[in-house]
């Protein structure tokens, strides 16, 4: 909204004053050349005439003989009661004409040396009219010009907000992949940008509860069978071990389904409260280094490369979650060996996760940070594919960058989270 109000304010200003003070120019230069062409002959013929008459001894007699055979109206007036600024009588003595306008006529006098008298030629003005028709044809100029300027800058934001309204049509027609092309020299471009976030918000959204319906028919649909299976079971014996029994599997899978339940509520939860949090300085490495710290993993060595000092804006108990479930993750698929960086680049600080497992194939990682995709490893404990789901989301809610990788060190997965730096 800044660049649509300054450049608002830009075309506003140019408009008025550039485009005014140019034609104003342009009349004052017109009406100049317009009064010294109409004036020329009578310039040259007043200097022929002084000439003429400052060699001649009676003046007035030659002066009244002239006016008659000529229709001209001349007079004659004494220096003293002519005055004039000294840069003006040198020029004016040296027999440069000077022209004097009013209200009602234009005179052009002449300097006669000889006789210290100045030669008046009177003449009525007749080209009101002609300058009437200049204002007038200026003025419309200016309006028009104005108008053209407006509609050259209304040009590109008429363009853009129809762009977005198609955008935003296709998108409330449930096309939910419609973005706005996002353009540097656009008037509206926050306008854009965050469109474009609410329609990546509401497409994770739409497509987070079509995985979460997907995810509760299945997964509870095995849970929901063996209960049947077991009450039925039940009902049907009369063994009192073999009841124990069903009631001990009746009781695991109510705890299965309990467990479901409950992963399901903390991931819906976990938009509301995120949204709901404020940020602040978060020391991060010293963050991480208390997640390492807290892990119990006997069976895997963790190498740490951790820059000191490096802190970001964020929510402290959401980025324990994130590094955490990180770690889980990698210990979960590596072979004894995960490796955790955390260093400044440029203007991020990049947080990396490594392990030495399988890794992940291409085609499938951005699949992976939804919620219920899990991975191919069947010897994996058994869970619900939330932790990169909640890494996913988390990372978003901070305006960080998740990227997975594969580790050229330990030939495994890399996690690679991109915050944004903030200066010690």
């Amino acid at each position: 909204m800044k660049k649509l109000i300054f450049s608002l304010l830009l075309v506003v200003l140019l408009a008025i004053v550039g485009l005014g003070w140019g034609l104003d120019n342009l009349f004052v230069h017109m009406s100049k050349q317009a009064v010294q062409d109409e004036f020329q002959s009578y310039r040259e013929l007043g200097t022929v005439l002084a000439r003429s008459l400052d060699k001649q001894q009676d003046i007035g007699q030659q002066l009244s003989q002239y006016q008659q055979t000529h229709s001209i109206s001349l007079a004659l007036d004494s220096a003293e009661n002519f005055p004039l600024p000294p840069s003006l009588a040198e020029h004016f003595k040296q027999g440069e004409p000077l022209l004097l306008e009013d209200d009602s006529e234009v005179t052009i006098n002449f300097w006669l040396p000889e006789h210290q008298q100045i030669l008046m030629l009177k003449m009525i003005i007749n080209d009101k009219q002609q300058v009437s028709r200049l204002q007038m044809s200026l003025t419309l100029l200016f309006y028009v010009g104005i108008l053209a300027l407006v509609l050259v800058w209304l040009y590109p934001l008429i363009n853009r907000l129809q762009k977005l309204a198609k955008v935003a049509k296709a998108f409330g027609e449930g096309d939910l992949t419609r973005r706005i092309a996002r353009s540097s020299t656009s008037y509206i471009a926050d306008i854009e940008r965050e469109f474009n976030h609410m329609a990546a918000r509401i497409e994770t959204l739409v497509n987070d509860n079509k995985l979460l319906g997907n995810a509760v028919s299945h997964d509870l649909r095995t849970p929901l069978a063996r209960l049947r299976f077991g009450i039925e079971a039940l009902e049907d014996t009369k063994d009192v071990q073999k009841r124990e029994k069903y009631q001990q599997h009746l009781a695991k899978d109510i705890d299965e389904m309990e467990r479901l339940v409950n992963v399901l509520l903390n991931y819906a939860r976990l938009e509301q409260k995120l949204d709901s949090l404020g940020k602040e300085l978060v020391d991060l490495s010293s963050l991480v280094a208390h997640c390492i710290d807290s892990q119990h993993m006997p069976d895997t060595e963790i190498r740490q490369t951790i820059q000191s000092g490096l802190k970001v804006q964020g929510e402290a108990n959401y980025l324990s979650m994130l590094v955490n479930n990180l770690l889980i993750n990698a210990h979960q698929y590596a072979n004894g060996c995960i490796s955790v960086g955390l260093s400044r680049n440029g203007q991020y600080v990049q947080l990396t996760v490594e392990d030495n497992g399988p890794g992940i194939p291409f085609e499938k990682r951005q699949e992976l940070l939804k919620p219920f995709i899990r991975g191919d490893n069947p010897d994996v404990t058994p869970g619900y594919g939330m932790g990169l789901a909640i890494v996913s989301r988390i990372s978003q809610w901070h305006s960080a960058d998740l990227e997975i990788a594969h580790s050229v060190e330990l030939g495994g997965a890399k996690f690679c989270v991109f915050f944004h730096a903030v200066s010690k």
